[in-house]
């Protein structure tokens, strides 16, 4: 799928790759180009009418920085990890980034949040119109740091209730009705600890795509674009303490519940103890 926006829109509109061969200028006239599992074809024709290099989903999962963040033939490009929800267990996919004076490229071959919200209006908070190509690419890294922000809070808020439950005093939750497994605490922290990593996984990469954007284009920005570019730097900054914290959070939290549960198997077995010391003497 192609999906493109033009200057002064704010909205990625998707186009039959049909139409498009009829009409080549309108690629050429974007400053945004989306391809959302792109087929040989659209990639070779974008390849061609803009005369950028489309990374293959290979090439997309290198991990070696040279790999993943270039400069060649007067373009910019970059991969980074994003996390997906579309599965039943959230993972990190690769997403590449590819930046001309004129034009900003977008390669995936997985479905995330943040660019969904450029698809409709009426899922964003502010729906400004993007003036050039430099402007759309702050605007898509801004969307991508607030989700992952977002969802941290969201780890957080989830911790808060398993400490409530961890802590809370067992004979008072059971008579209410509650469960007290802590074996299912357990699997919830895993569930919290694997998804602080991809974030941690994502926050990463953009540490280090900030400043080589910055390097690499300070010619081509305006002065906002600038101020934005290192306030997500620091931002960035900012979300790696976070995740630090709720790791160390988590560490706790995984150790008492841990504990919590072996206090409960020796009561169990001096219970059990007990009793057959008594039969015993029946």
């Amino acid at each position: 799928m192609i999906r493109l926006l033009n200057a002064g829109e704010s909205t990625l509109t998707p186009i039959e790759f049909g139409d498009l061969l009829k009409r080549p200028n309108v690629l050429k006239d974007a400053i945004w180009v989306d391809l959302l599992n792109p087929t040989d074809e659209e990639e070779l024709f974008v390849e061609t009418q803009l005369g950028l290099e489309i990374l293959t989903k290979e090439e997309m999962h290198e991990i070696e920085e040279s790999s993943r963040l270039f400069e060649t033939k007067g373009a910019i490009y970059m991969s980074c990890w994003l996390i997906s929800f579309d599965g039943d267990i959230p993972e990190n996919k690769s997403v590449a980034l590819v930046m001309s004076r004129k034009h900003f490229v977008s390669i995936r071959h997985s479905d995330h949040h943040p660019f969904r919200v450029f698809t409709t209006e009426s899922k964003r908070v502010k729906s400004l119109p993007f003036h050039d190509a430099a402007h759309a690419f702050v605007e898509v890294l801004d969307t991508i740091l607030n989700q992952v922000a977002s969802t941290l809070r969201h780890v957080e808020q989830k911790l808060n209730t398993l400490s409530l439950r961890i802590f809370a005093d067992e004979k008072a939750l059971k008579k209410s009705g509650q469960n007290y497994d802590l074996k299912d605490v357990v699997q919830e922290l895993g569930k919290c600890n694997s998804l602080v990593n991809n974030l941690r996984e994502s926050a990463v990469s953009f540490q280090n795509i900030t400043p080589f954007f910055l390097a690499n284009t300070t010619e081509w920005l305006e002065a906002d674009d600038i101020k934005r570019l290192n306030t997500l730097e620091r931002d960035t900054r900012s979300l790696r303490e976070y995740d630090a914290q709720l790791s160390a959070e988590m560490n706790f939290l995984l150790d008492s519940t841990v504990g919590l549960i072996s206090i409960q198997q020796n009561q169990s077995m001096k219970v059990l103890s007990v009793a057959a010391l008594l039969l015993a003497f029946i």
